[in-house]
């Protein structure tokens, strides 16, 4: 599949969150009840984060489309950005149902929705699915009780995506570009 596809314009509209554990450990799944709400600059750099890891990566095809669920909850948020909770939530339930090896971690999955991704020169809308896998520590400087203070927090780091991939509303009867 050869086809041009610009990062440069893209922006992000819209997040379903989950956090997904192993079945086998009997970790949960949890997904969440309404959609991430950010910032635009918070926008900007999400979009930055979750675009980045893709920009040197082979384009494939998601393709057997009558066998693939990931292919279907992906054409129903293409076809209503409305169904990115409920469409989220159940590629989060289809990963942790199909979580079937003991040395498959526990993450944070993020199911974003980006619109303006220019594929062979048209605006172009996307799904991006991020897990990640591992919590970085970080400092930071806060106010507390009337003085400042170094606290420590875990969290992800955004240029470690652990698993991903970028899901190009281009092809979709034959099957969808993704990277």
């Amino acid at each position: 599949m050869s086809i041009s596809v610009i990062f440069n314009e893209a922006r992000l509209t819209g997040m379903a969150l989950a956090k997904i554990g192993n079945p086998l450990r009997d970790e949960p799944l949890q997904t969440s009840k309404t959609l991430c709400h950010f910032k635009d600059d918070d926008a900007e750099l999400l979009t930055h984060c979750f675009l980045k890891p893709f920009q040197r990566l082979e384009l494939h095809e998601l393709n057997d489309i009558d066998e693939n669920k990931l292919h279907e909850f992906v054409s129903g948020i293409f076809e209503s950005k409305d169904q990115l909770l409920d469409k989220g939530g159940e590629i989060a339930r289809h990963l942790y149902k199909n979580s079937n090896h003991p040395s498959i971690k526990p993450g944070d999955l993020c199911v974003a929705h980006l619109e303006e991704i220019l594929v062979n020169g048209s605006p172009t809308e996307a799904i991006c699915i991020i897990k990640s896998e591992s919590k970085v520590p970080f400092l930071q400087v806060a106010m507390i009780d009337g003085d400042l203070q170094l606290t420590t927090q875990q969290g992800i780091y955004p240029d470690k995506i652990d698993k991903g991939c970028l899901i190009l509303n281009h092809g979709g009867a034959d099957g969808y570009a993704v990277y």
